[in-house]
């Protein structure tokens, strides 16, 4: 019984969904440029209960992994692994509390995860969070290079071996 209540109760605020943002690296925006592995976290300015779902779209590079429900997810917030064919993989979340439960729906960060990509290649990361779950709410196109330190050492084995011929 309870279990439905928490479900009405969070289908039933899906409508006045909050505005709920993807931050990578710490960093919001439409377009970044991480390194191969990154955090990913989503994050809330409104203390509301909401269903949603994280996802690398279909035919982008990179997966996501090691989702966490943070605790201004409340006690009852949930991660779980999505997969559907012709959309993407990646996490259904869930920011919901039980009556009187601790802790509380907070504002700010409610999941993290990890992204790893291929150097060089873009993905899409899209999170959803409306009734039909077919409009975005937030979505980054993420382009990874590679961090300095590789640069420099393809650099520098490039001109051993042009040194060496």
């Amino acid at each position: 019984m309870r279990k439905l209540f928490v479900s009405i109760l969070v289908l039933g605020l899906v409508p006045a969904a909050n505005a709920a943002f993807i931050q990578v690296g710490g960093q919001t925006g439409d377009t970044f440029n991480v390194l191969q592995n990154t955090a990913i976290t989503i994050v809330s300015d409104n203390a509301s209960s909401w269903l949603g779902y994280i996802i690398v779209q279909d035919g982008g590079v990179g997966t996501l992994s090691n989702a966490t429900a943070l605790s201004a997810a409340g006690n009852m917030g949930n991660v779980s692994p999505y997969s559907e064919a012709g959309w993407g993989t990646g996490y259904q979340v869930t920011v919901a509390q039980s009556p009187g439960g601790s802790p509380a729906i907070a504002v700010g960060p409610q999941f993290s995860m990890n992204f790893v990509g291929t150097v060089g290649q873009s993905a899409r990361i899209s999170l959803f969070a409306d009734p039909e779950f077919t409009i975005p709410v937030a979505s980054v196109l993420i382009t990874i290079v590679p961090e300095p330190m590789t640069l420099l050492l393809l650099g520098l084995g490039s001109l051993l071996l042009r040194r060496r011929k």
